[in-house]
């Protein structure tokens, strides 16, 4: 019997970051399955989407084309299926009104976008076995 492989969101319109984010993944040895959208209409559709599986984290940039990311949070925390996902922002902003806003939005963990190569891996790889539990899956990445 093999144990489901749990889903992760990642709403990130930059491929380098969405790339050191899979990165992040492997290396901490997480099988995830991963579901990609590249900015705020498609996250909220496909979020909002009820055949989609419901995931068992959000990761998220603040900074997405056609849109800004607080966006989708706000549009999480209001769905009823979606409210009590785990939540974390990847981002480089390091504006107060975005700390404070998470915060009242009970997101999990704000990252701020680590600046070496090292950091990024290894505070992703943390945030996102956080965001998952306790438990480690072990295997390859897969995206949908």
């Amino acid at each position: 019997m093999t144990a489901k492989c749990p889903r992760l969101v990642l709403i990130e319109d930059n491929p380098a970051d969405v790339m050191l984010v899979r990165e992040a993944i492997r290396e901490k040895g997480l099988a995830v399955e991963l579901t990609l959208y590249p900015d705020v209409p498609d996250a909220i559709a496909g979020l909002g989407n009820q055949a989609n599986p419901l995931p068992d984290a959000i990761l998220i940039d603040l900074n997405l084309p056609k849109g800004e990311g607080m966006t989708v949070i706000k549009a999480v925390r209001a769905s009823e299926r979606l409210r009590d996902v785990p939540l974390a922002i990847l981002t480089s902003s390091q504006s107060p009104r975005d700390l404070d806003q998470a915060q009242r939005l009970k997101v999990a963990r704000y990252i701020h976008k680590p600046f070496t190569l090292e950091e990024f891996l290894t505070q992703v790889g943390d945030a996102v076995s956080e965001l998952l539990g306790s438990a480690t899956h072990f295997g390859a990445a897969e995206e949908t």
